[in-house]
């Protein structure tokens, strides 16, 4: 937590240090991610399972930097991004559905390009790496099978033991579209995907792959011309 905390606090920094520089806008955005997840598990006997989206939310800061002619801006942000997904296996004893809902501190940092397309309207489009730590969330399985029923849950932790769910970083690539209005209200879309392997190589119970994808839709705001 320690760590979170000095980064967090370095974007702080950073976000007070260009928002300094002549027409830097600061904004905000929230709304829906249907997360999902590359899930590989370690023992294949139980069947390939079926992966589906899991409705959470993204909620955060974003700076709007320009950087040519006003129609390439960079884009960084601190946002509270919830991934996972929902897992199923069906066989002859019955069905398992696991529900894993990571959530996480990331720092996107997007290129953008931002044509205009009509009178106090910009389209924009583009795209960029992301660095994520997590720092909360829960795992919860329900089975139903011949001899009965049963369900747990248990908050997620993060690191590479033997007891830990998910590794502690997720770093990984967005690609963003939307549009941009006069008023400053921004709409869109965004497909993150991660990089790394986010399954805990010291726990031998953990799947063998662990990979985030996240499409995610957004509205904002953002503060100033």
């Amino acid at each position: 937590m320690e760590f979170i905390r000095k980064k967090l606090l370095l974007f702080i920094f950073l976000l007070a240090g260009i928002s300094a520089f002549g027409q830097v806008r600061v904004g905000i955005k929230g709304g829906l991610n249907l997360a999902d997840m590359k899930y590989e598990p370690k023992n294949q006997t139980q069947g390939t399972p079926n992966a589906n989206s899991l409705a959470t939310f993204n909620a955060g800061l974003i700076v709007d930097v320009p950087l040519l002619q006003h129609i390439v801006y960079l884009q960084p942000g601190l946002m509270i991004n919830g991934k996972g997904s929902k897992v199923e296996y069906t066989g002859t004893a019955g069905t398992f559905t696991q529900k894993i809902n990571p959530i996480y501190l990331e720092i996107p940092a997007n290129i953008l390009f931002k044509p205009s397309i009509g009178t106090g309207t910009k389209l924009y489009f583009g795209a960029g790496p992301y660095f994520a730590m997590g720092i909360g969330g829960k795992s919860s399985s329900d089975a139903q099978s011949n001899v009965g029923s049963f369900y747990q849950s248990h908050p997620l932790k993060f690191g590479n033991g033997s007891n830990d769910d998910f590794k502690q970083t997720d770093v990984g690539a967005n690609i963003l579209a939307g549009f941009e209005f006069s008023q400053g209200l921004i709409v869109g879309a965004q497909y993150g995907l991660s990089f790394t392997n986010n399954a805990p190589g010291g726990n031998n119970d953990a799947p063998k792959i662990l990979r985030n994808k996240v499409l995610s839709f957004s509205v904002g705001y953002l503060f100033g011309k």
